[in-house]
């Protein structure tokens, strides 16, 4: 056999061989190139690309072609544990590129306190100033979603209320800004010992393109932003939410103290 076509076997081996790279996303924006080396219950093992470190990722944290392919990824995976090659005619989803948004947050409220001692009201709302600092590429047909979040005064149990979820087109041009403002939303507190009412707990702001990644979020408390994929599938508003964004769906809204 000539050298050069054992060499052109050896090469198309050695490739075959090779464990698949991509790019991963998560659902707060994050990028990481990785390959999987293991999935066990809701946990993904992804070696880093680079330095080769082993980082435990859960699964439901990434975007919704990341999860597709772990699927494909344990159902194709070899008895020795390692990832199987996929069908020539099955195409990996495209790692999406990283995109270059800023927003500026203008938070707007006004408290009345009436003469009688009523309950006081804060009508509060929110500007997004978001701006698109690519040179040259466009945001097309992108999607920006809101949510206003509130806490019951009666209740110190750490769940959350969604008071407001607005949807909004995102169509920004290379070097353009667009502001969303949200609508106002009153909430009530009773003045006195006894604490009673709802007071504001702060937005998060999620920007995807028209495949609904997320290219941008940002949260007030930070942190919130972990949580865009349960924020995407909340679809009844106001609505109580624990800790991890999950919808109570038996608790009481205080809507007697939320108003528009």
């Amino acid at each position: 056999m000539p050298l050069s076509r054992l060499l052109l076997i050896l090469t198309l081996l050695t490739a075959g061989a090779a464990a698949e790279t991509r790019v991963f996303v998560s659902l707060a924006g994050s990028l990481l190139q990785a390959e999987i080396t293991a999935v066990s219950g809701d946990t993904v093992s992804l070696k880093r690309a680079g330095d080769g470190q082993i980082l435990p990722v859960k699964i439901n944290t990434l975007c919704r072609e990341d999860r597709a392919y772990i699927s494909r990824w344990t159902g194709q995976e070899s008895p020795a544990g390692t990832a199987a090659p996929l069908p020539l005619t099955a195409a990996a989803p495209a790692p999406m590129q990283t995109f270059s948004i800023a927003c500026q947050v203008l938070p707007s409220k006004s408290t009345r306190v009436p003469a009688d001692g009523g309950p006081r009201s804060v009508q509060v709302s929110y500007s997004f100033n978001i701006t698109n600092r690519e040179f040259q590429r466009d945001l097309e047909n992108g999607k920006g979603i809101v949510v206003v979040l509130a806490k019951d005064e009666t209740n110190r149990d750490g769940n959350l209320i969604v008071v407001q979820k607005e949807l909004f087109d995102v169509t920004l041009r290379a070097q353009s800004k667009i502001t969303h403002t949200t609508q106002p939303v009153i909430l009530a507190q009773e003045q006195g010992a006894a604490p009673a009412g709802v007071r504001t707990h702060g937005y998060v702001l999620l920007i995807m393109d028209s495949e609904e990644r997320v290219l941008y979020s940002h949260s007030s408390p930070t942190g919130n932003t972990a949580y865009a994929g349960q924020i995407m599938s909340i679809t009844e508003v106001p609505c109580i939410i624990d800790r991890d964004f999950k919808v109570l769906k038996d608790a009481p809204v205080p809507t007697n103290y939320i108003s528009f």
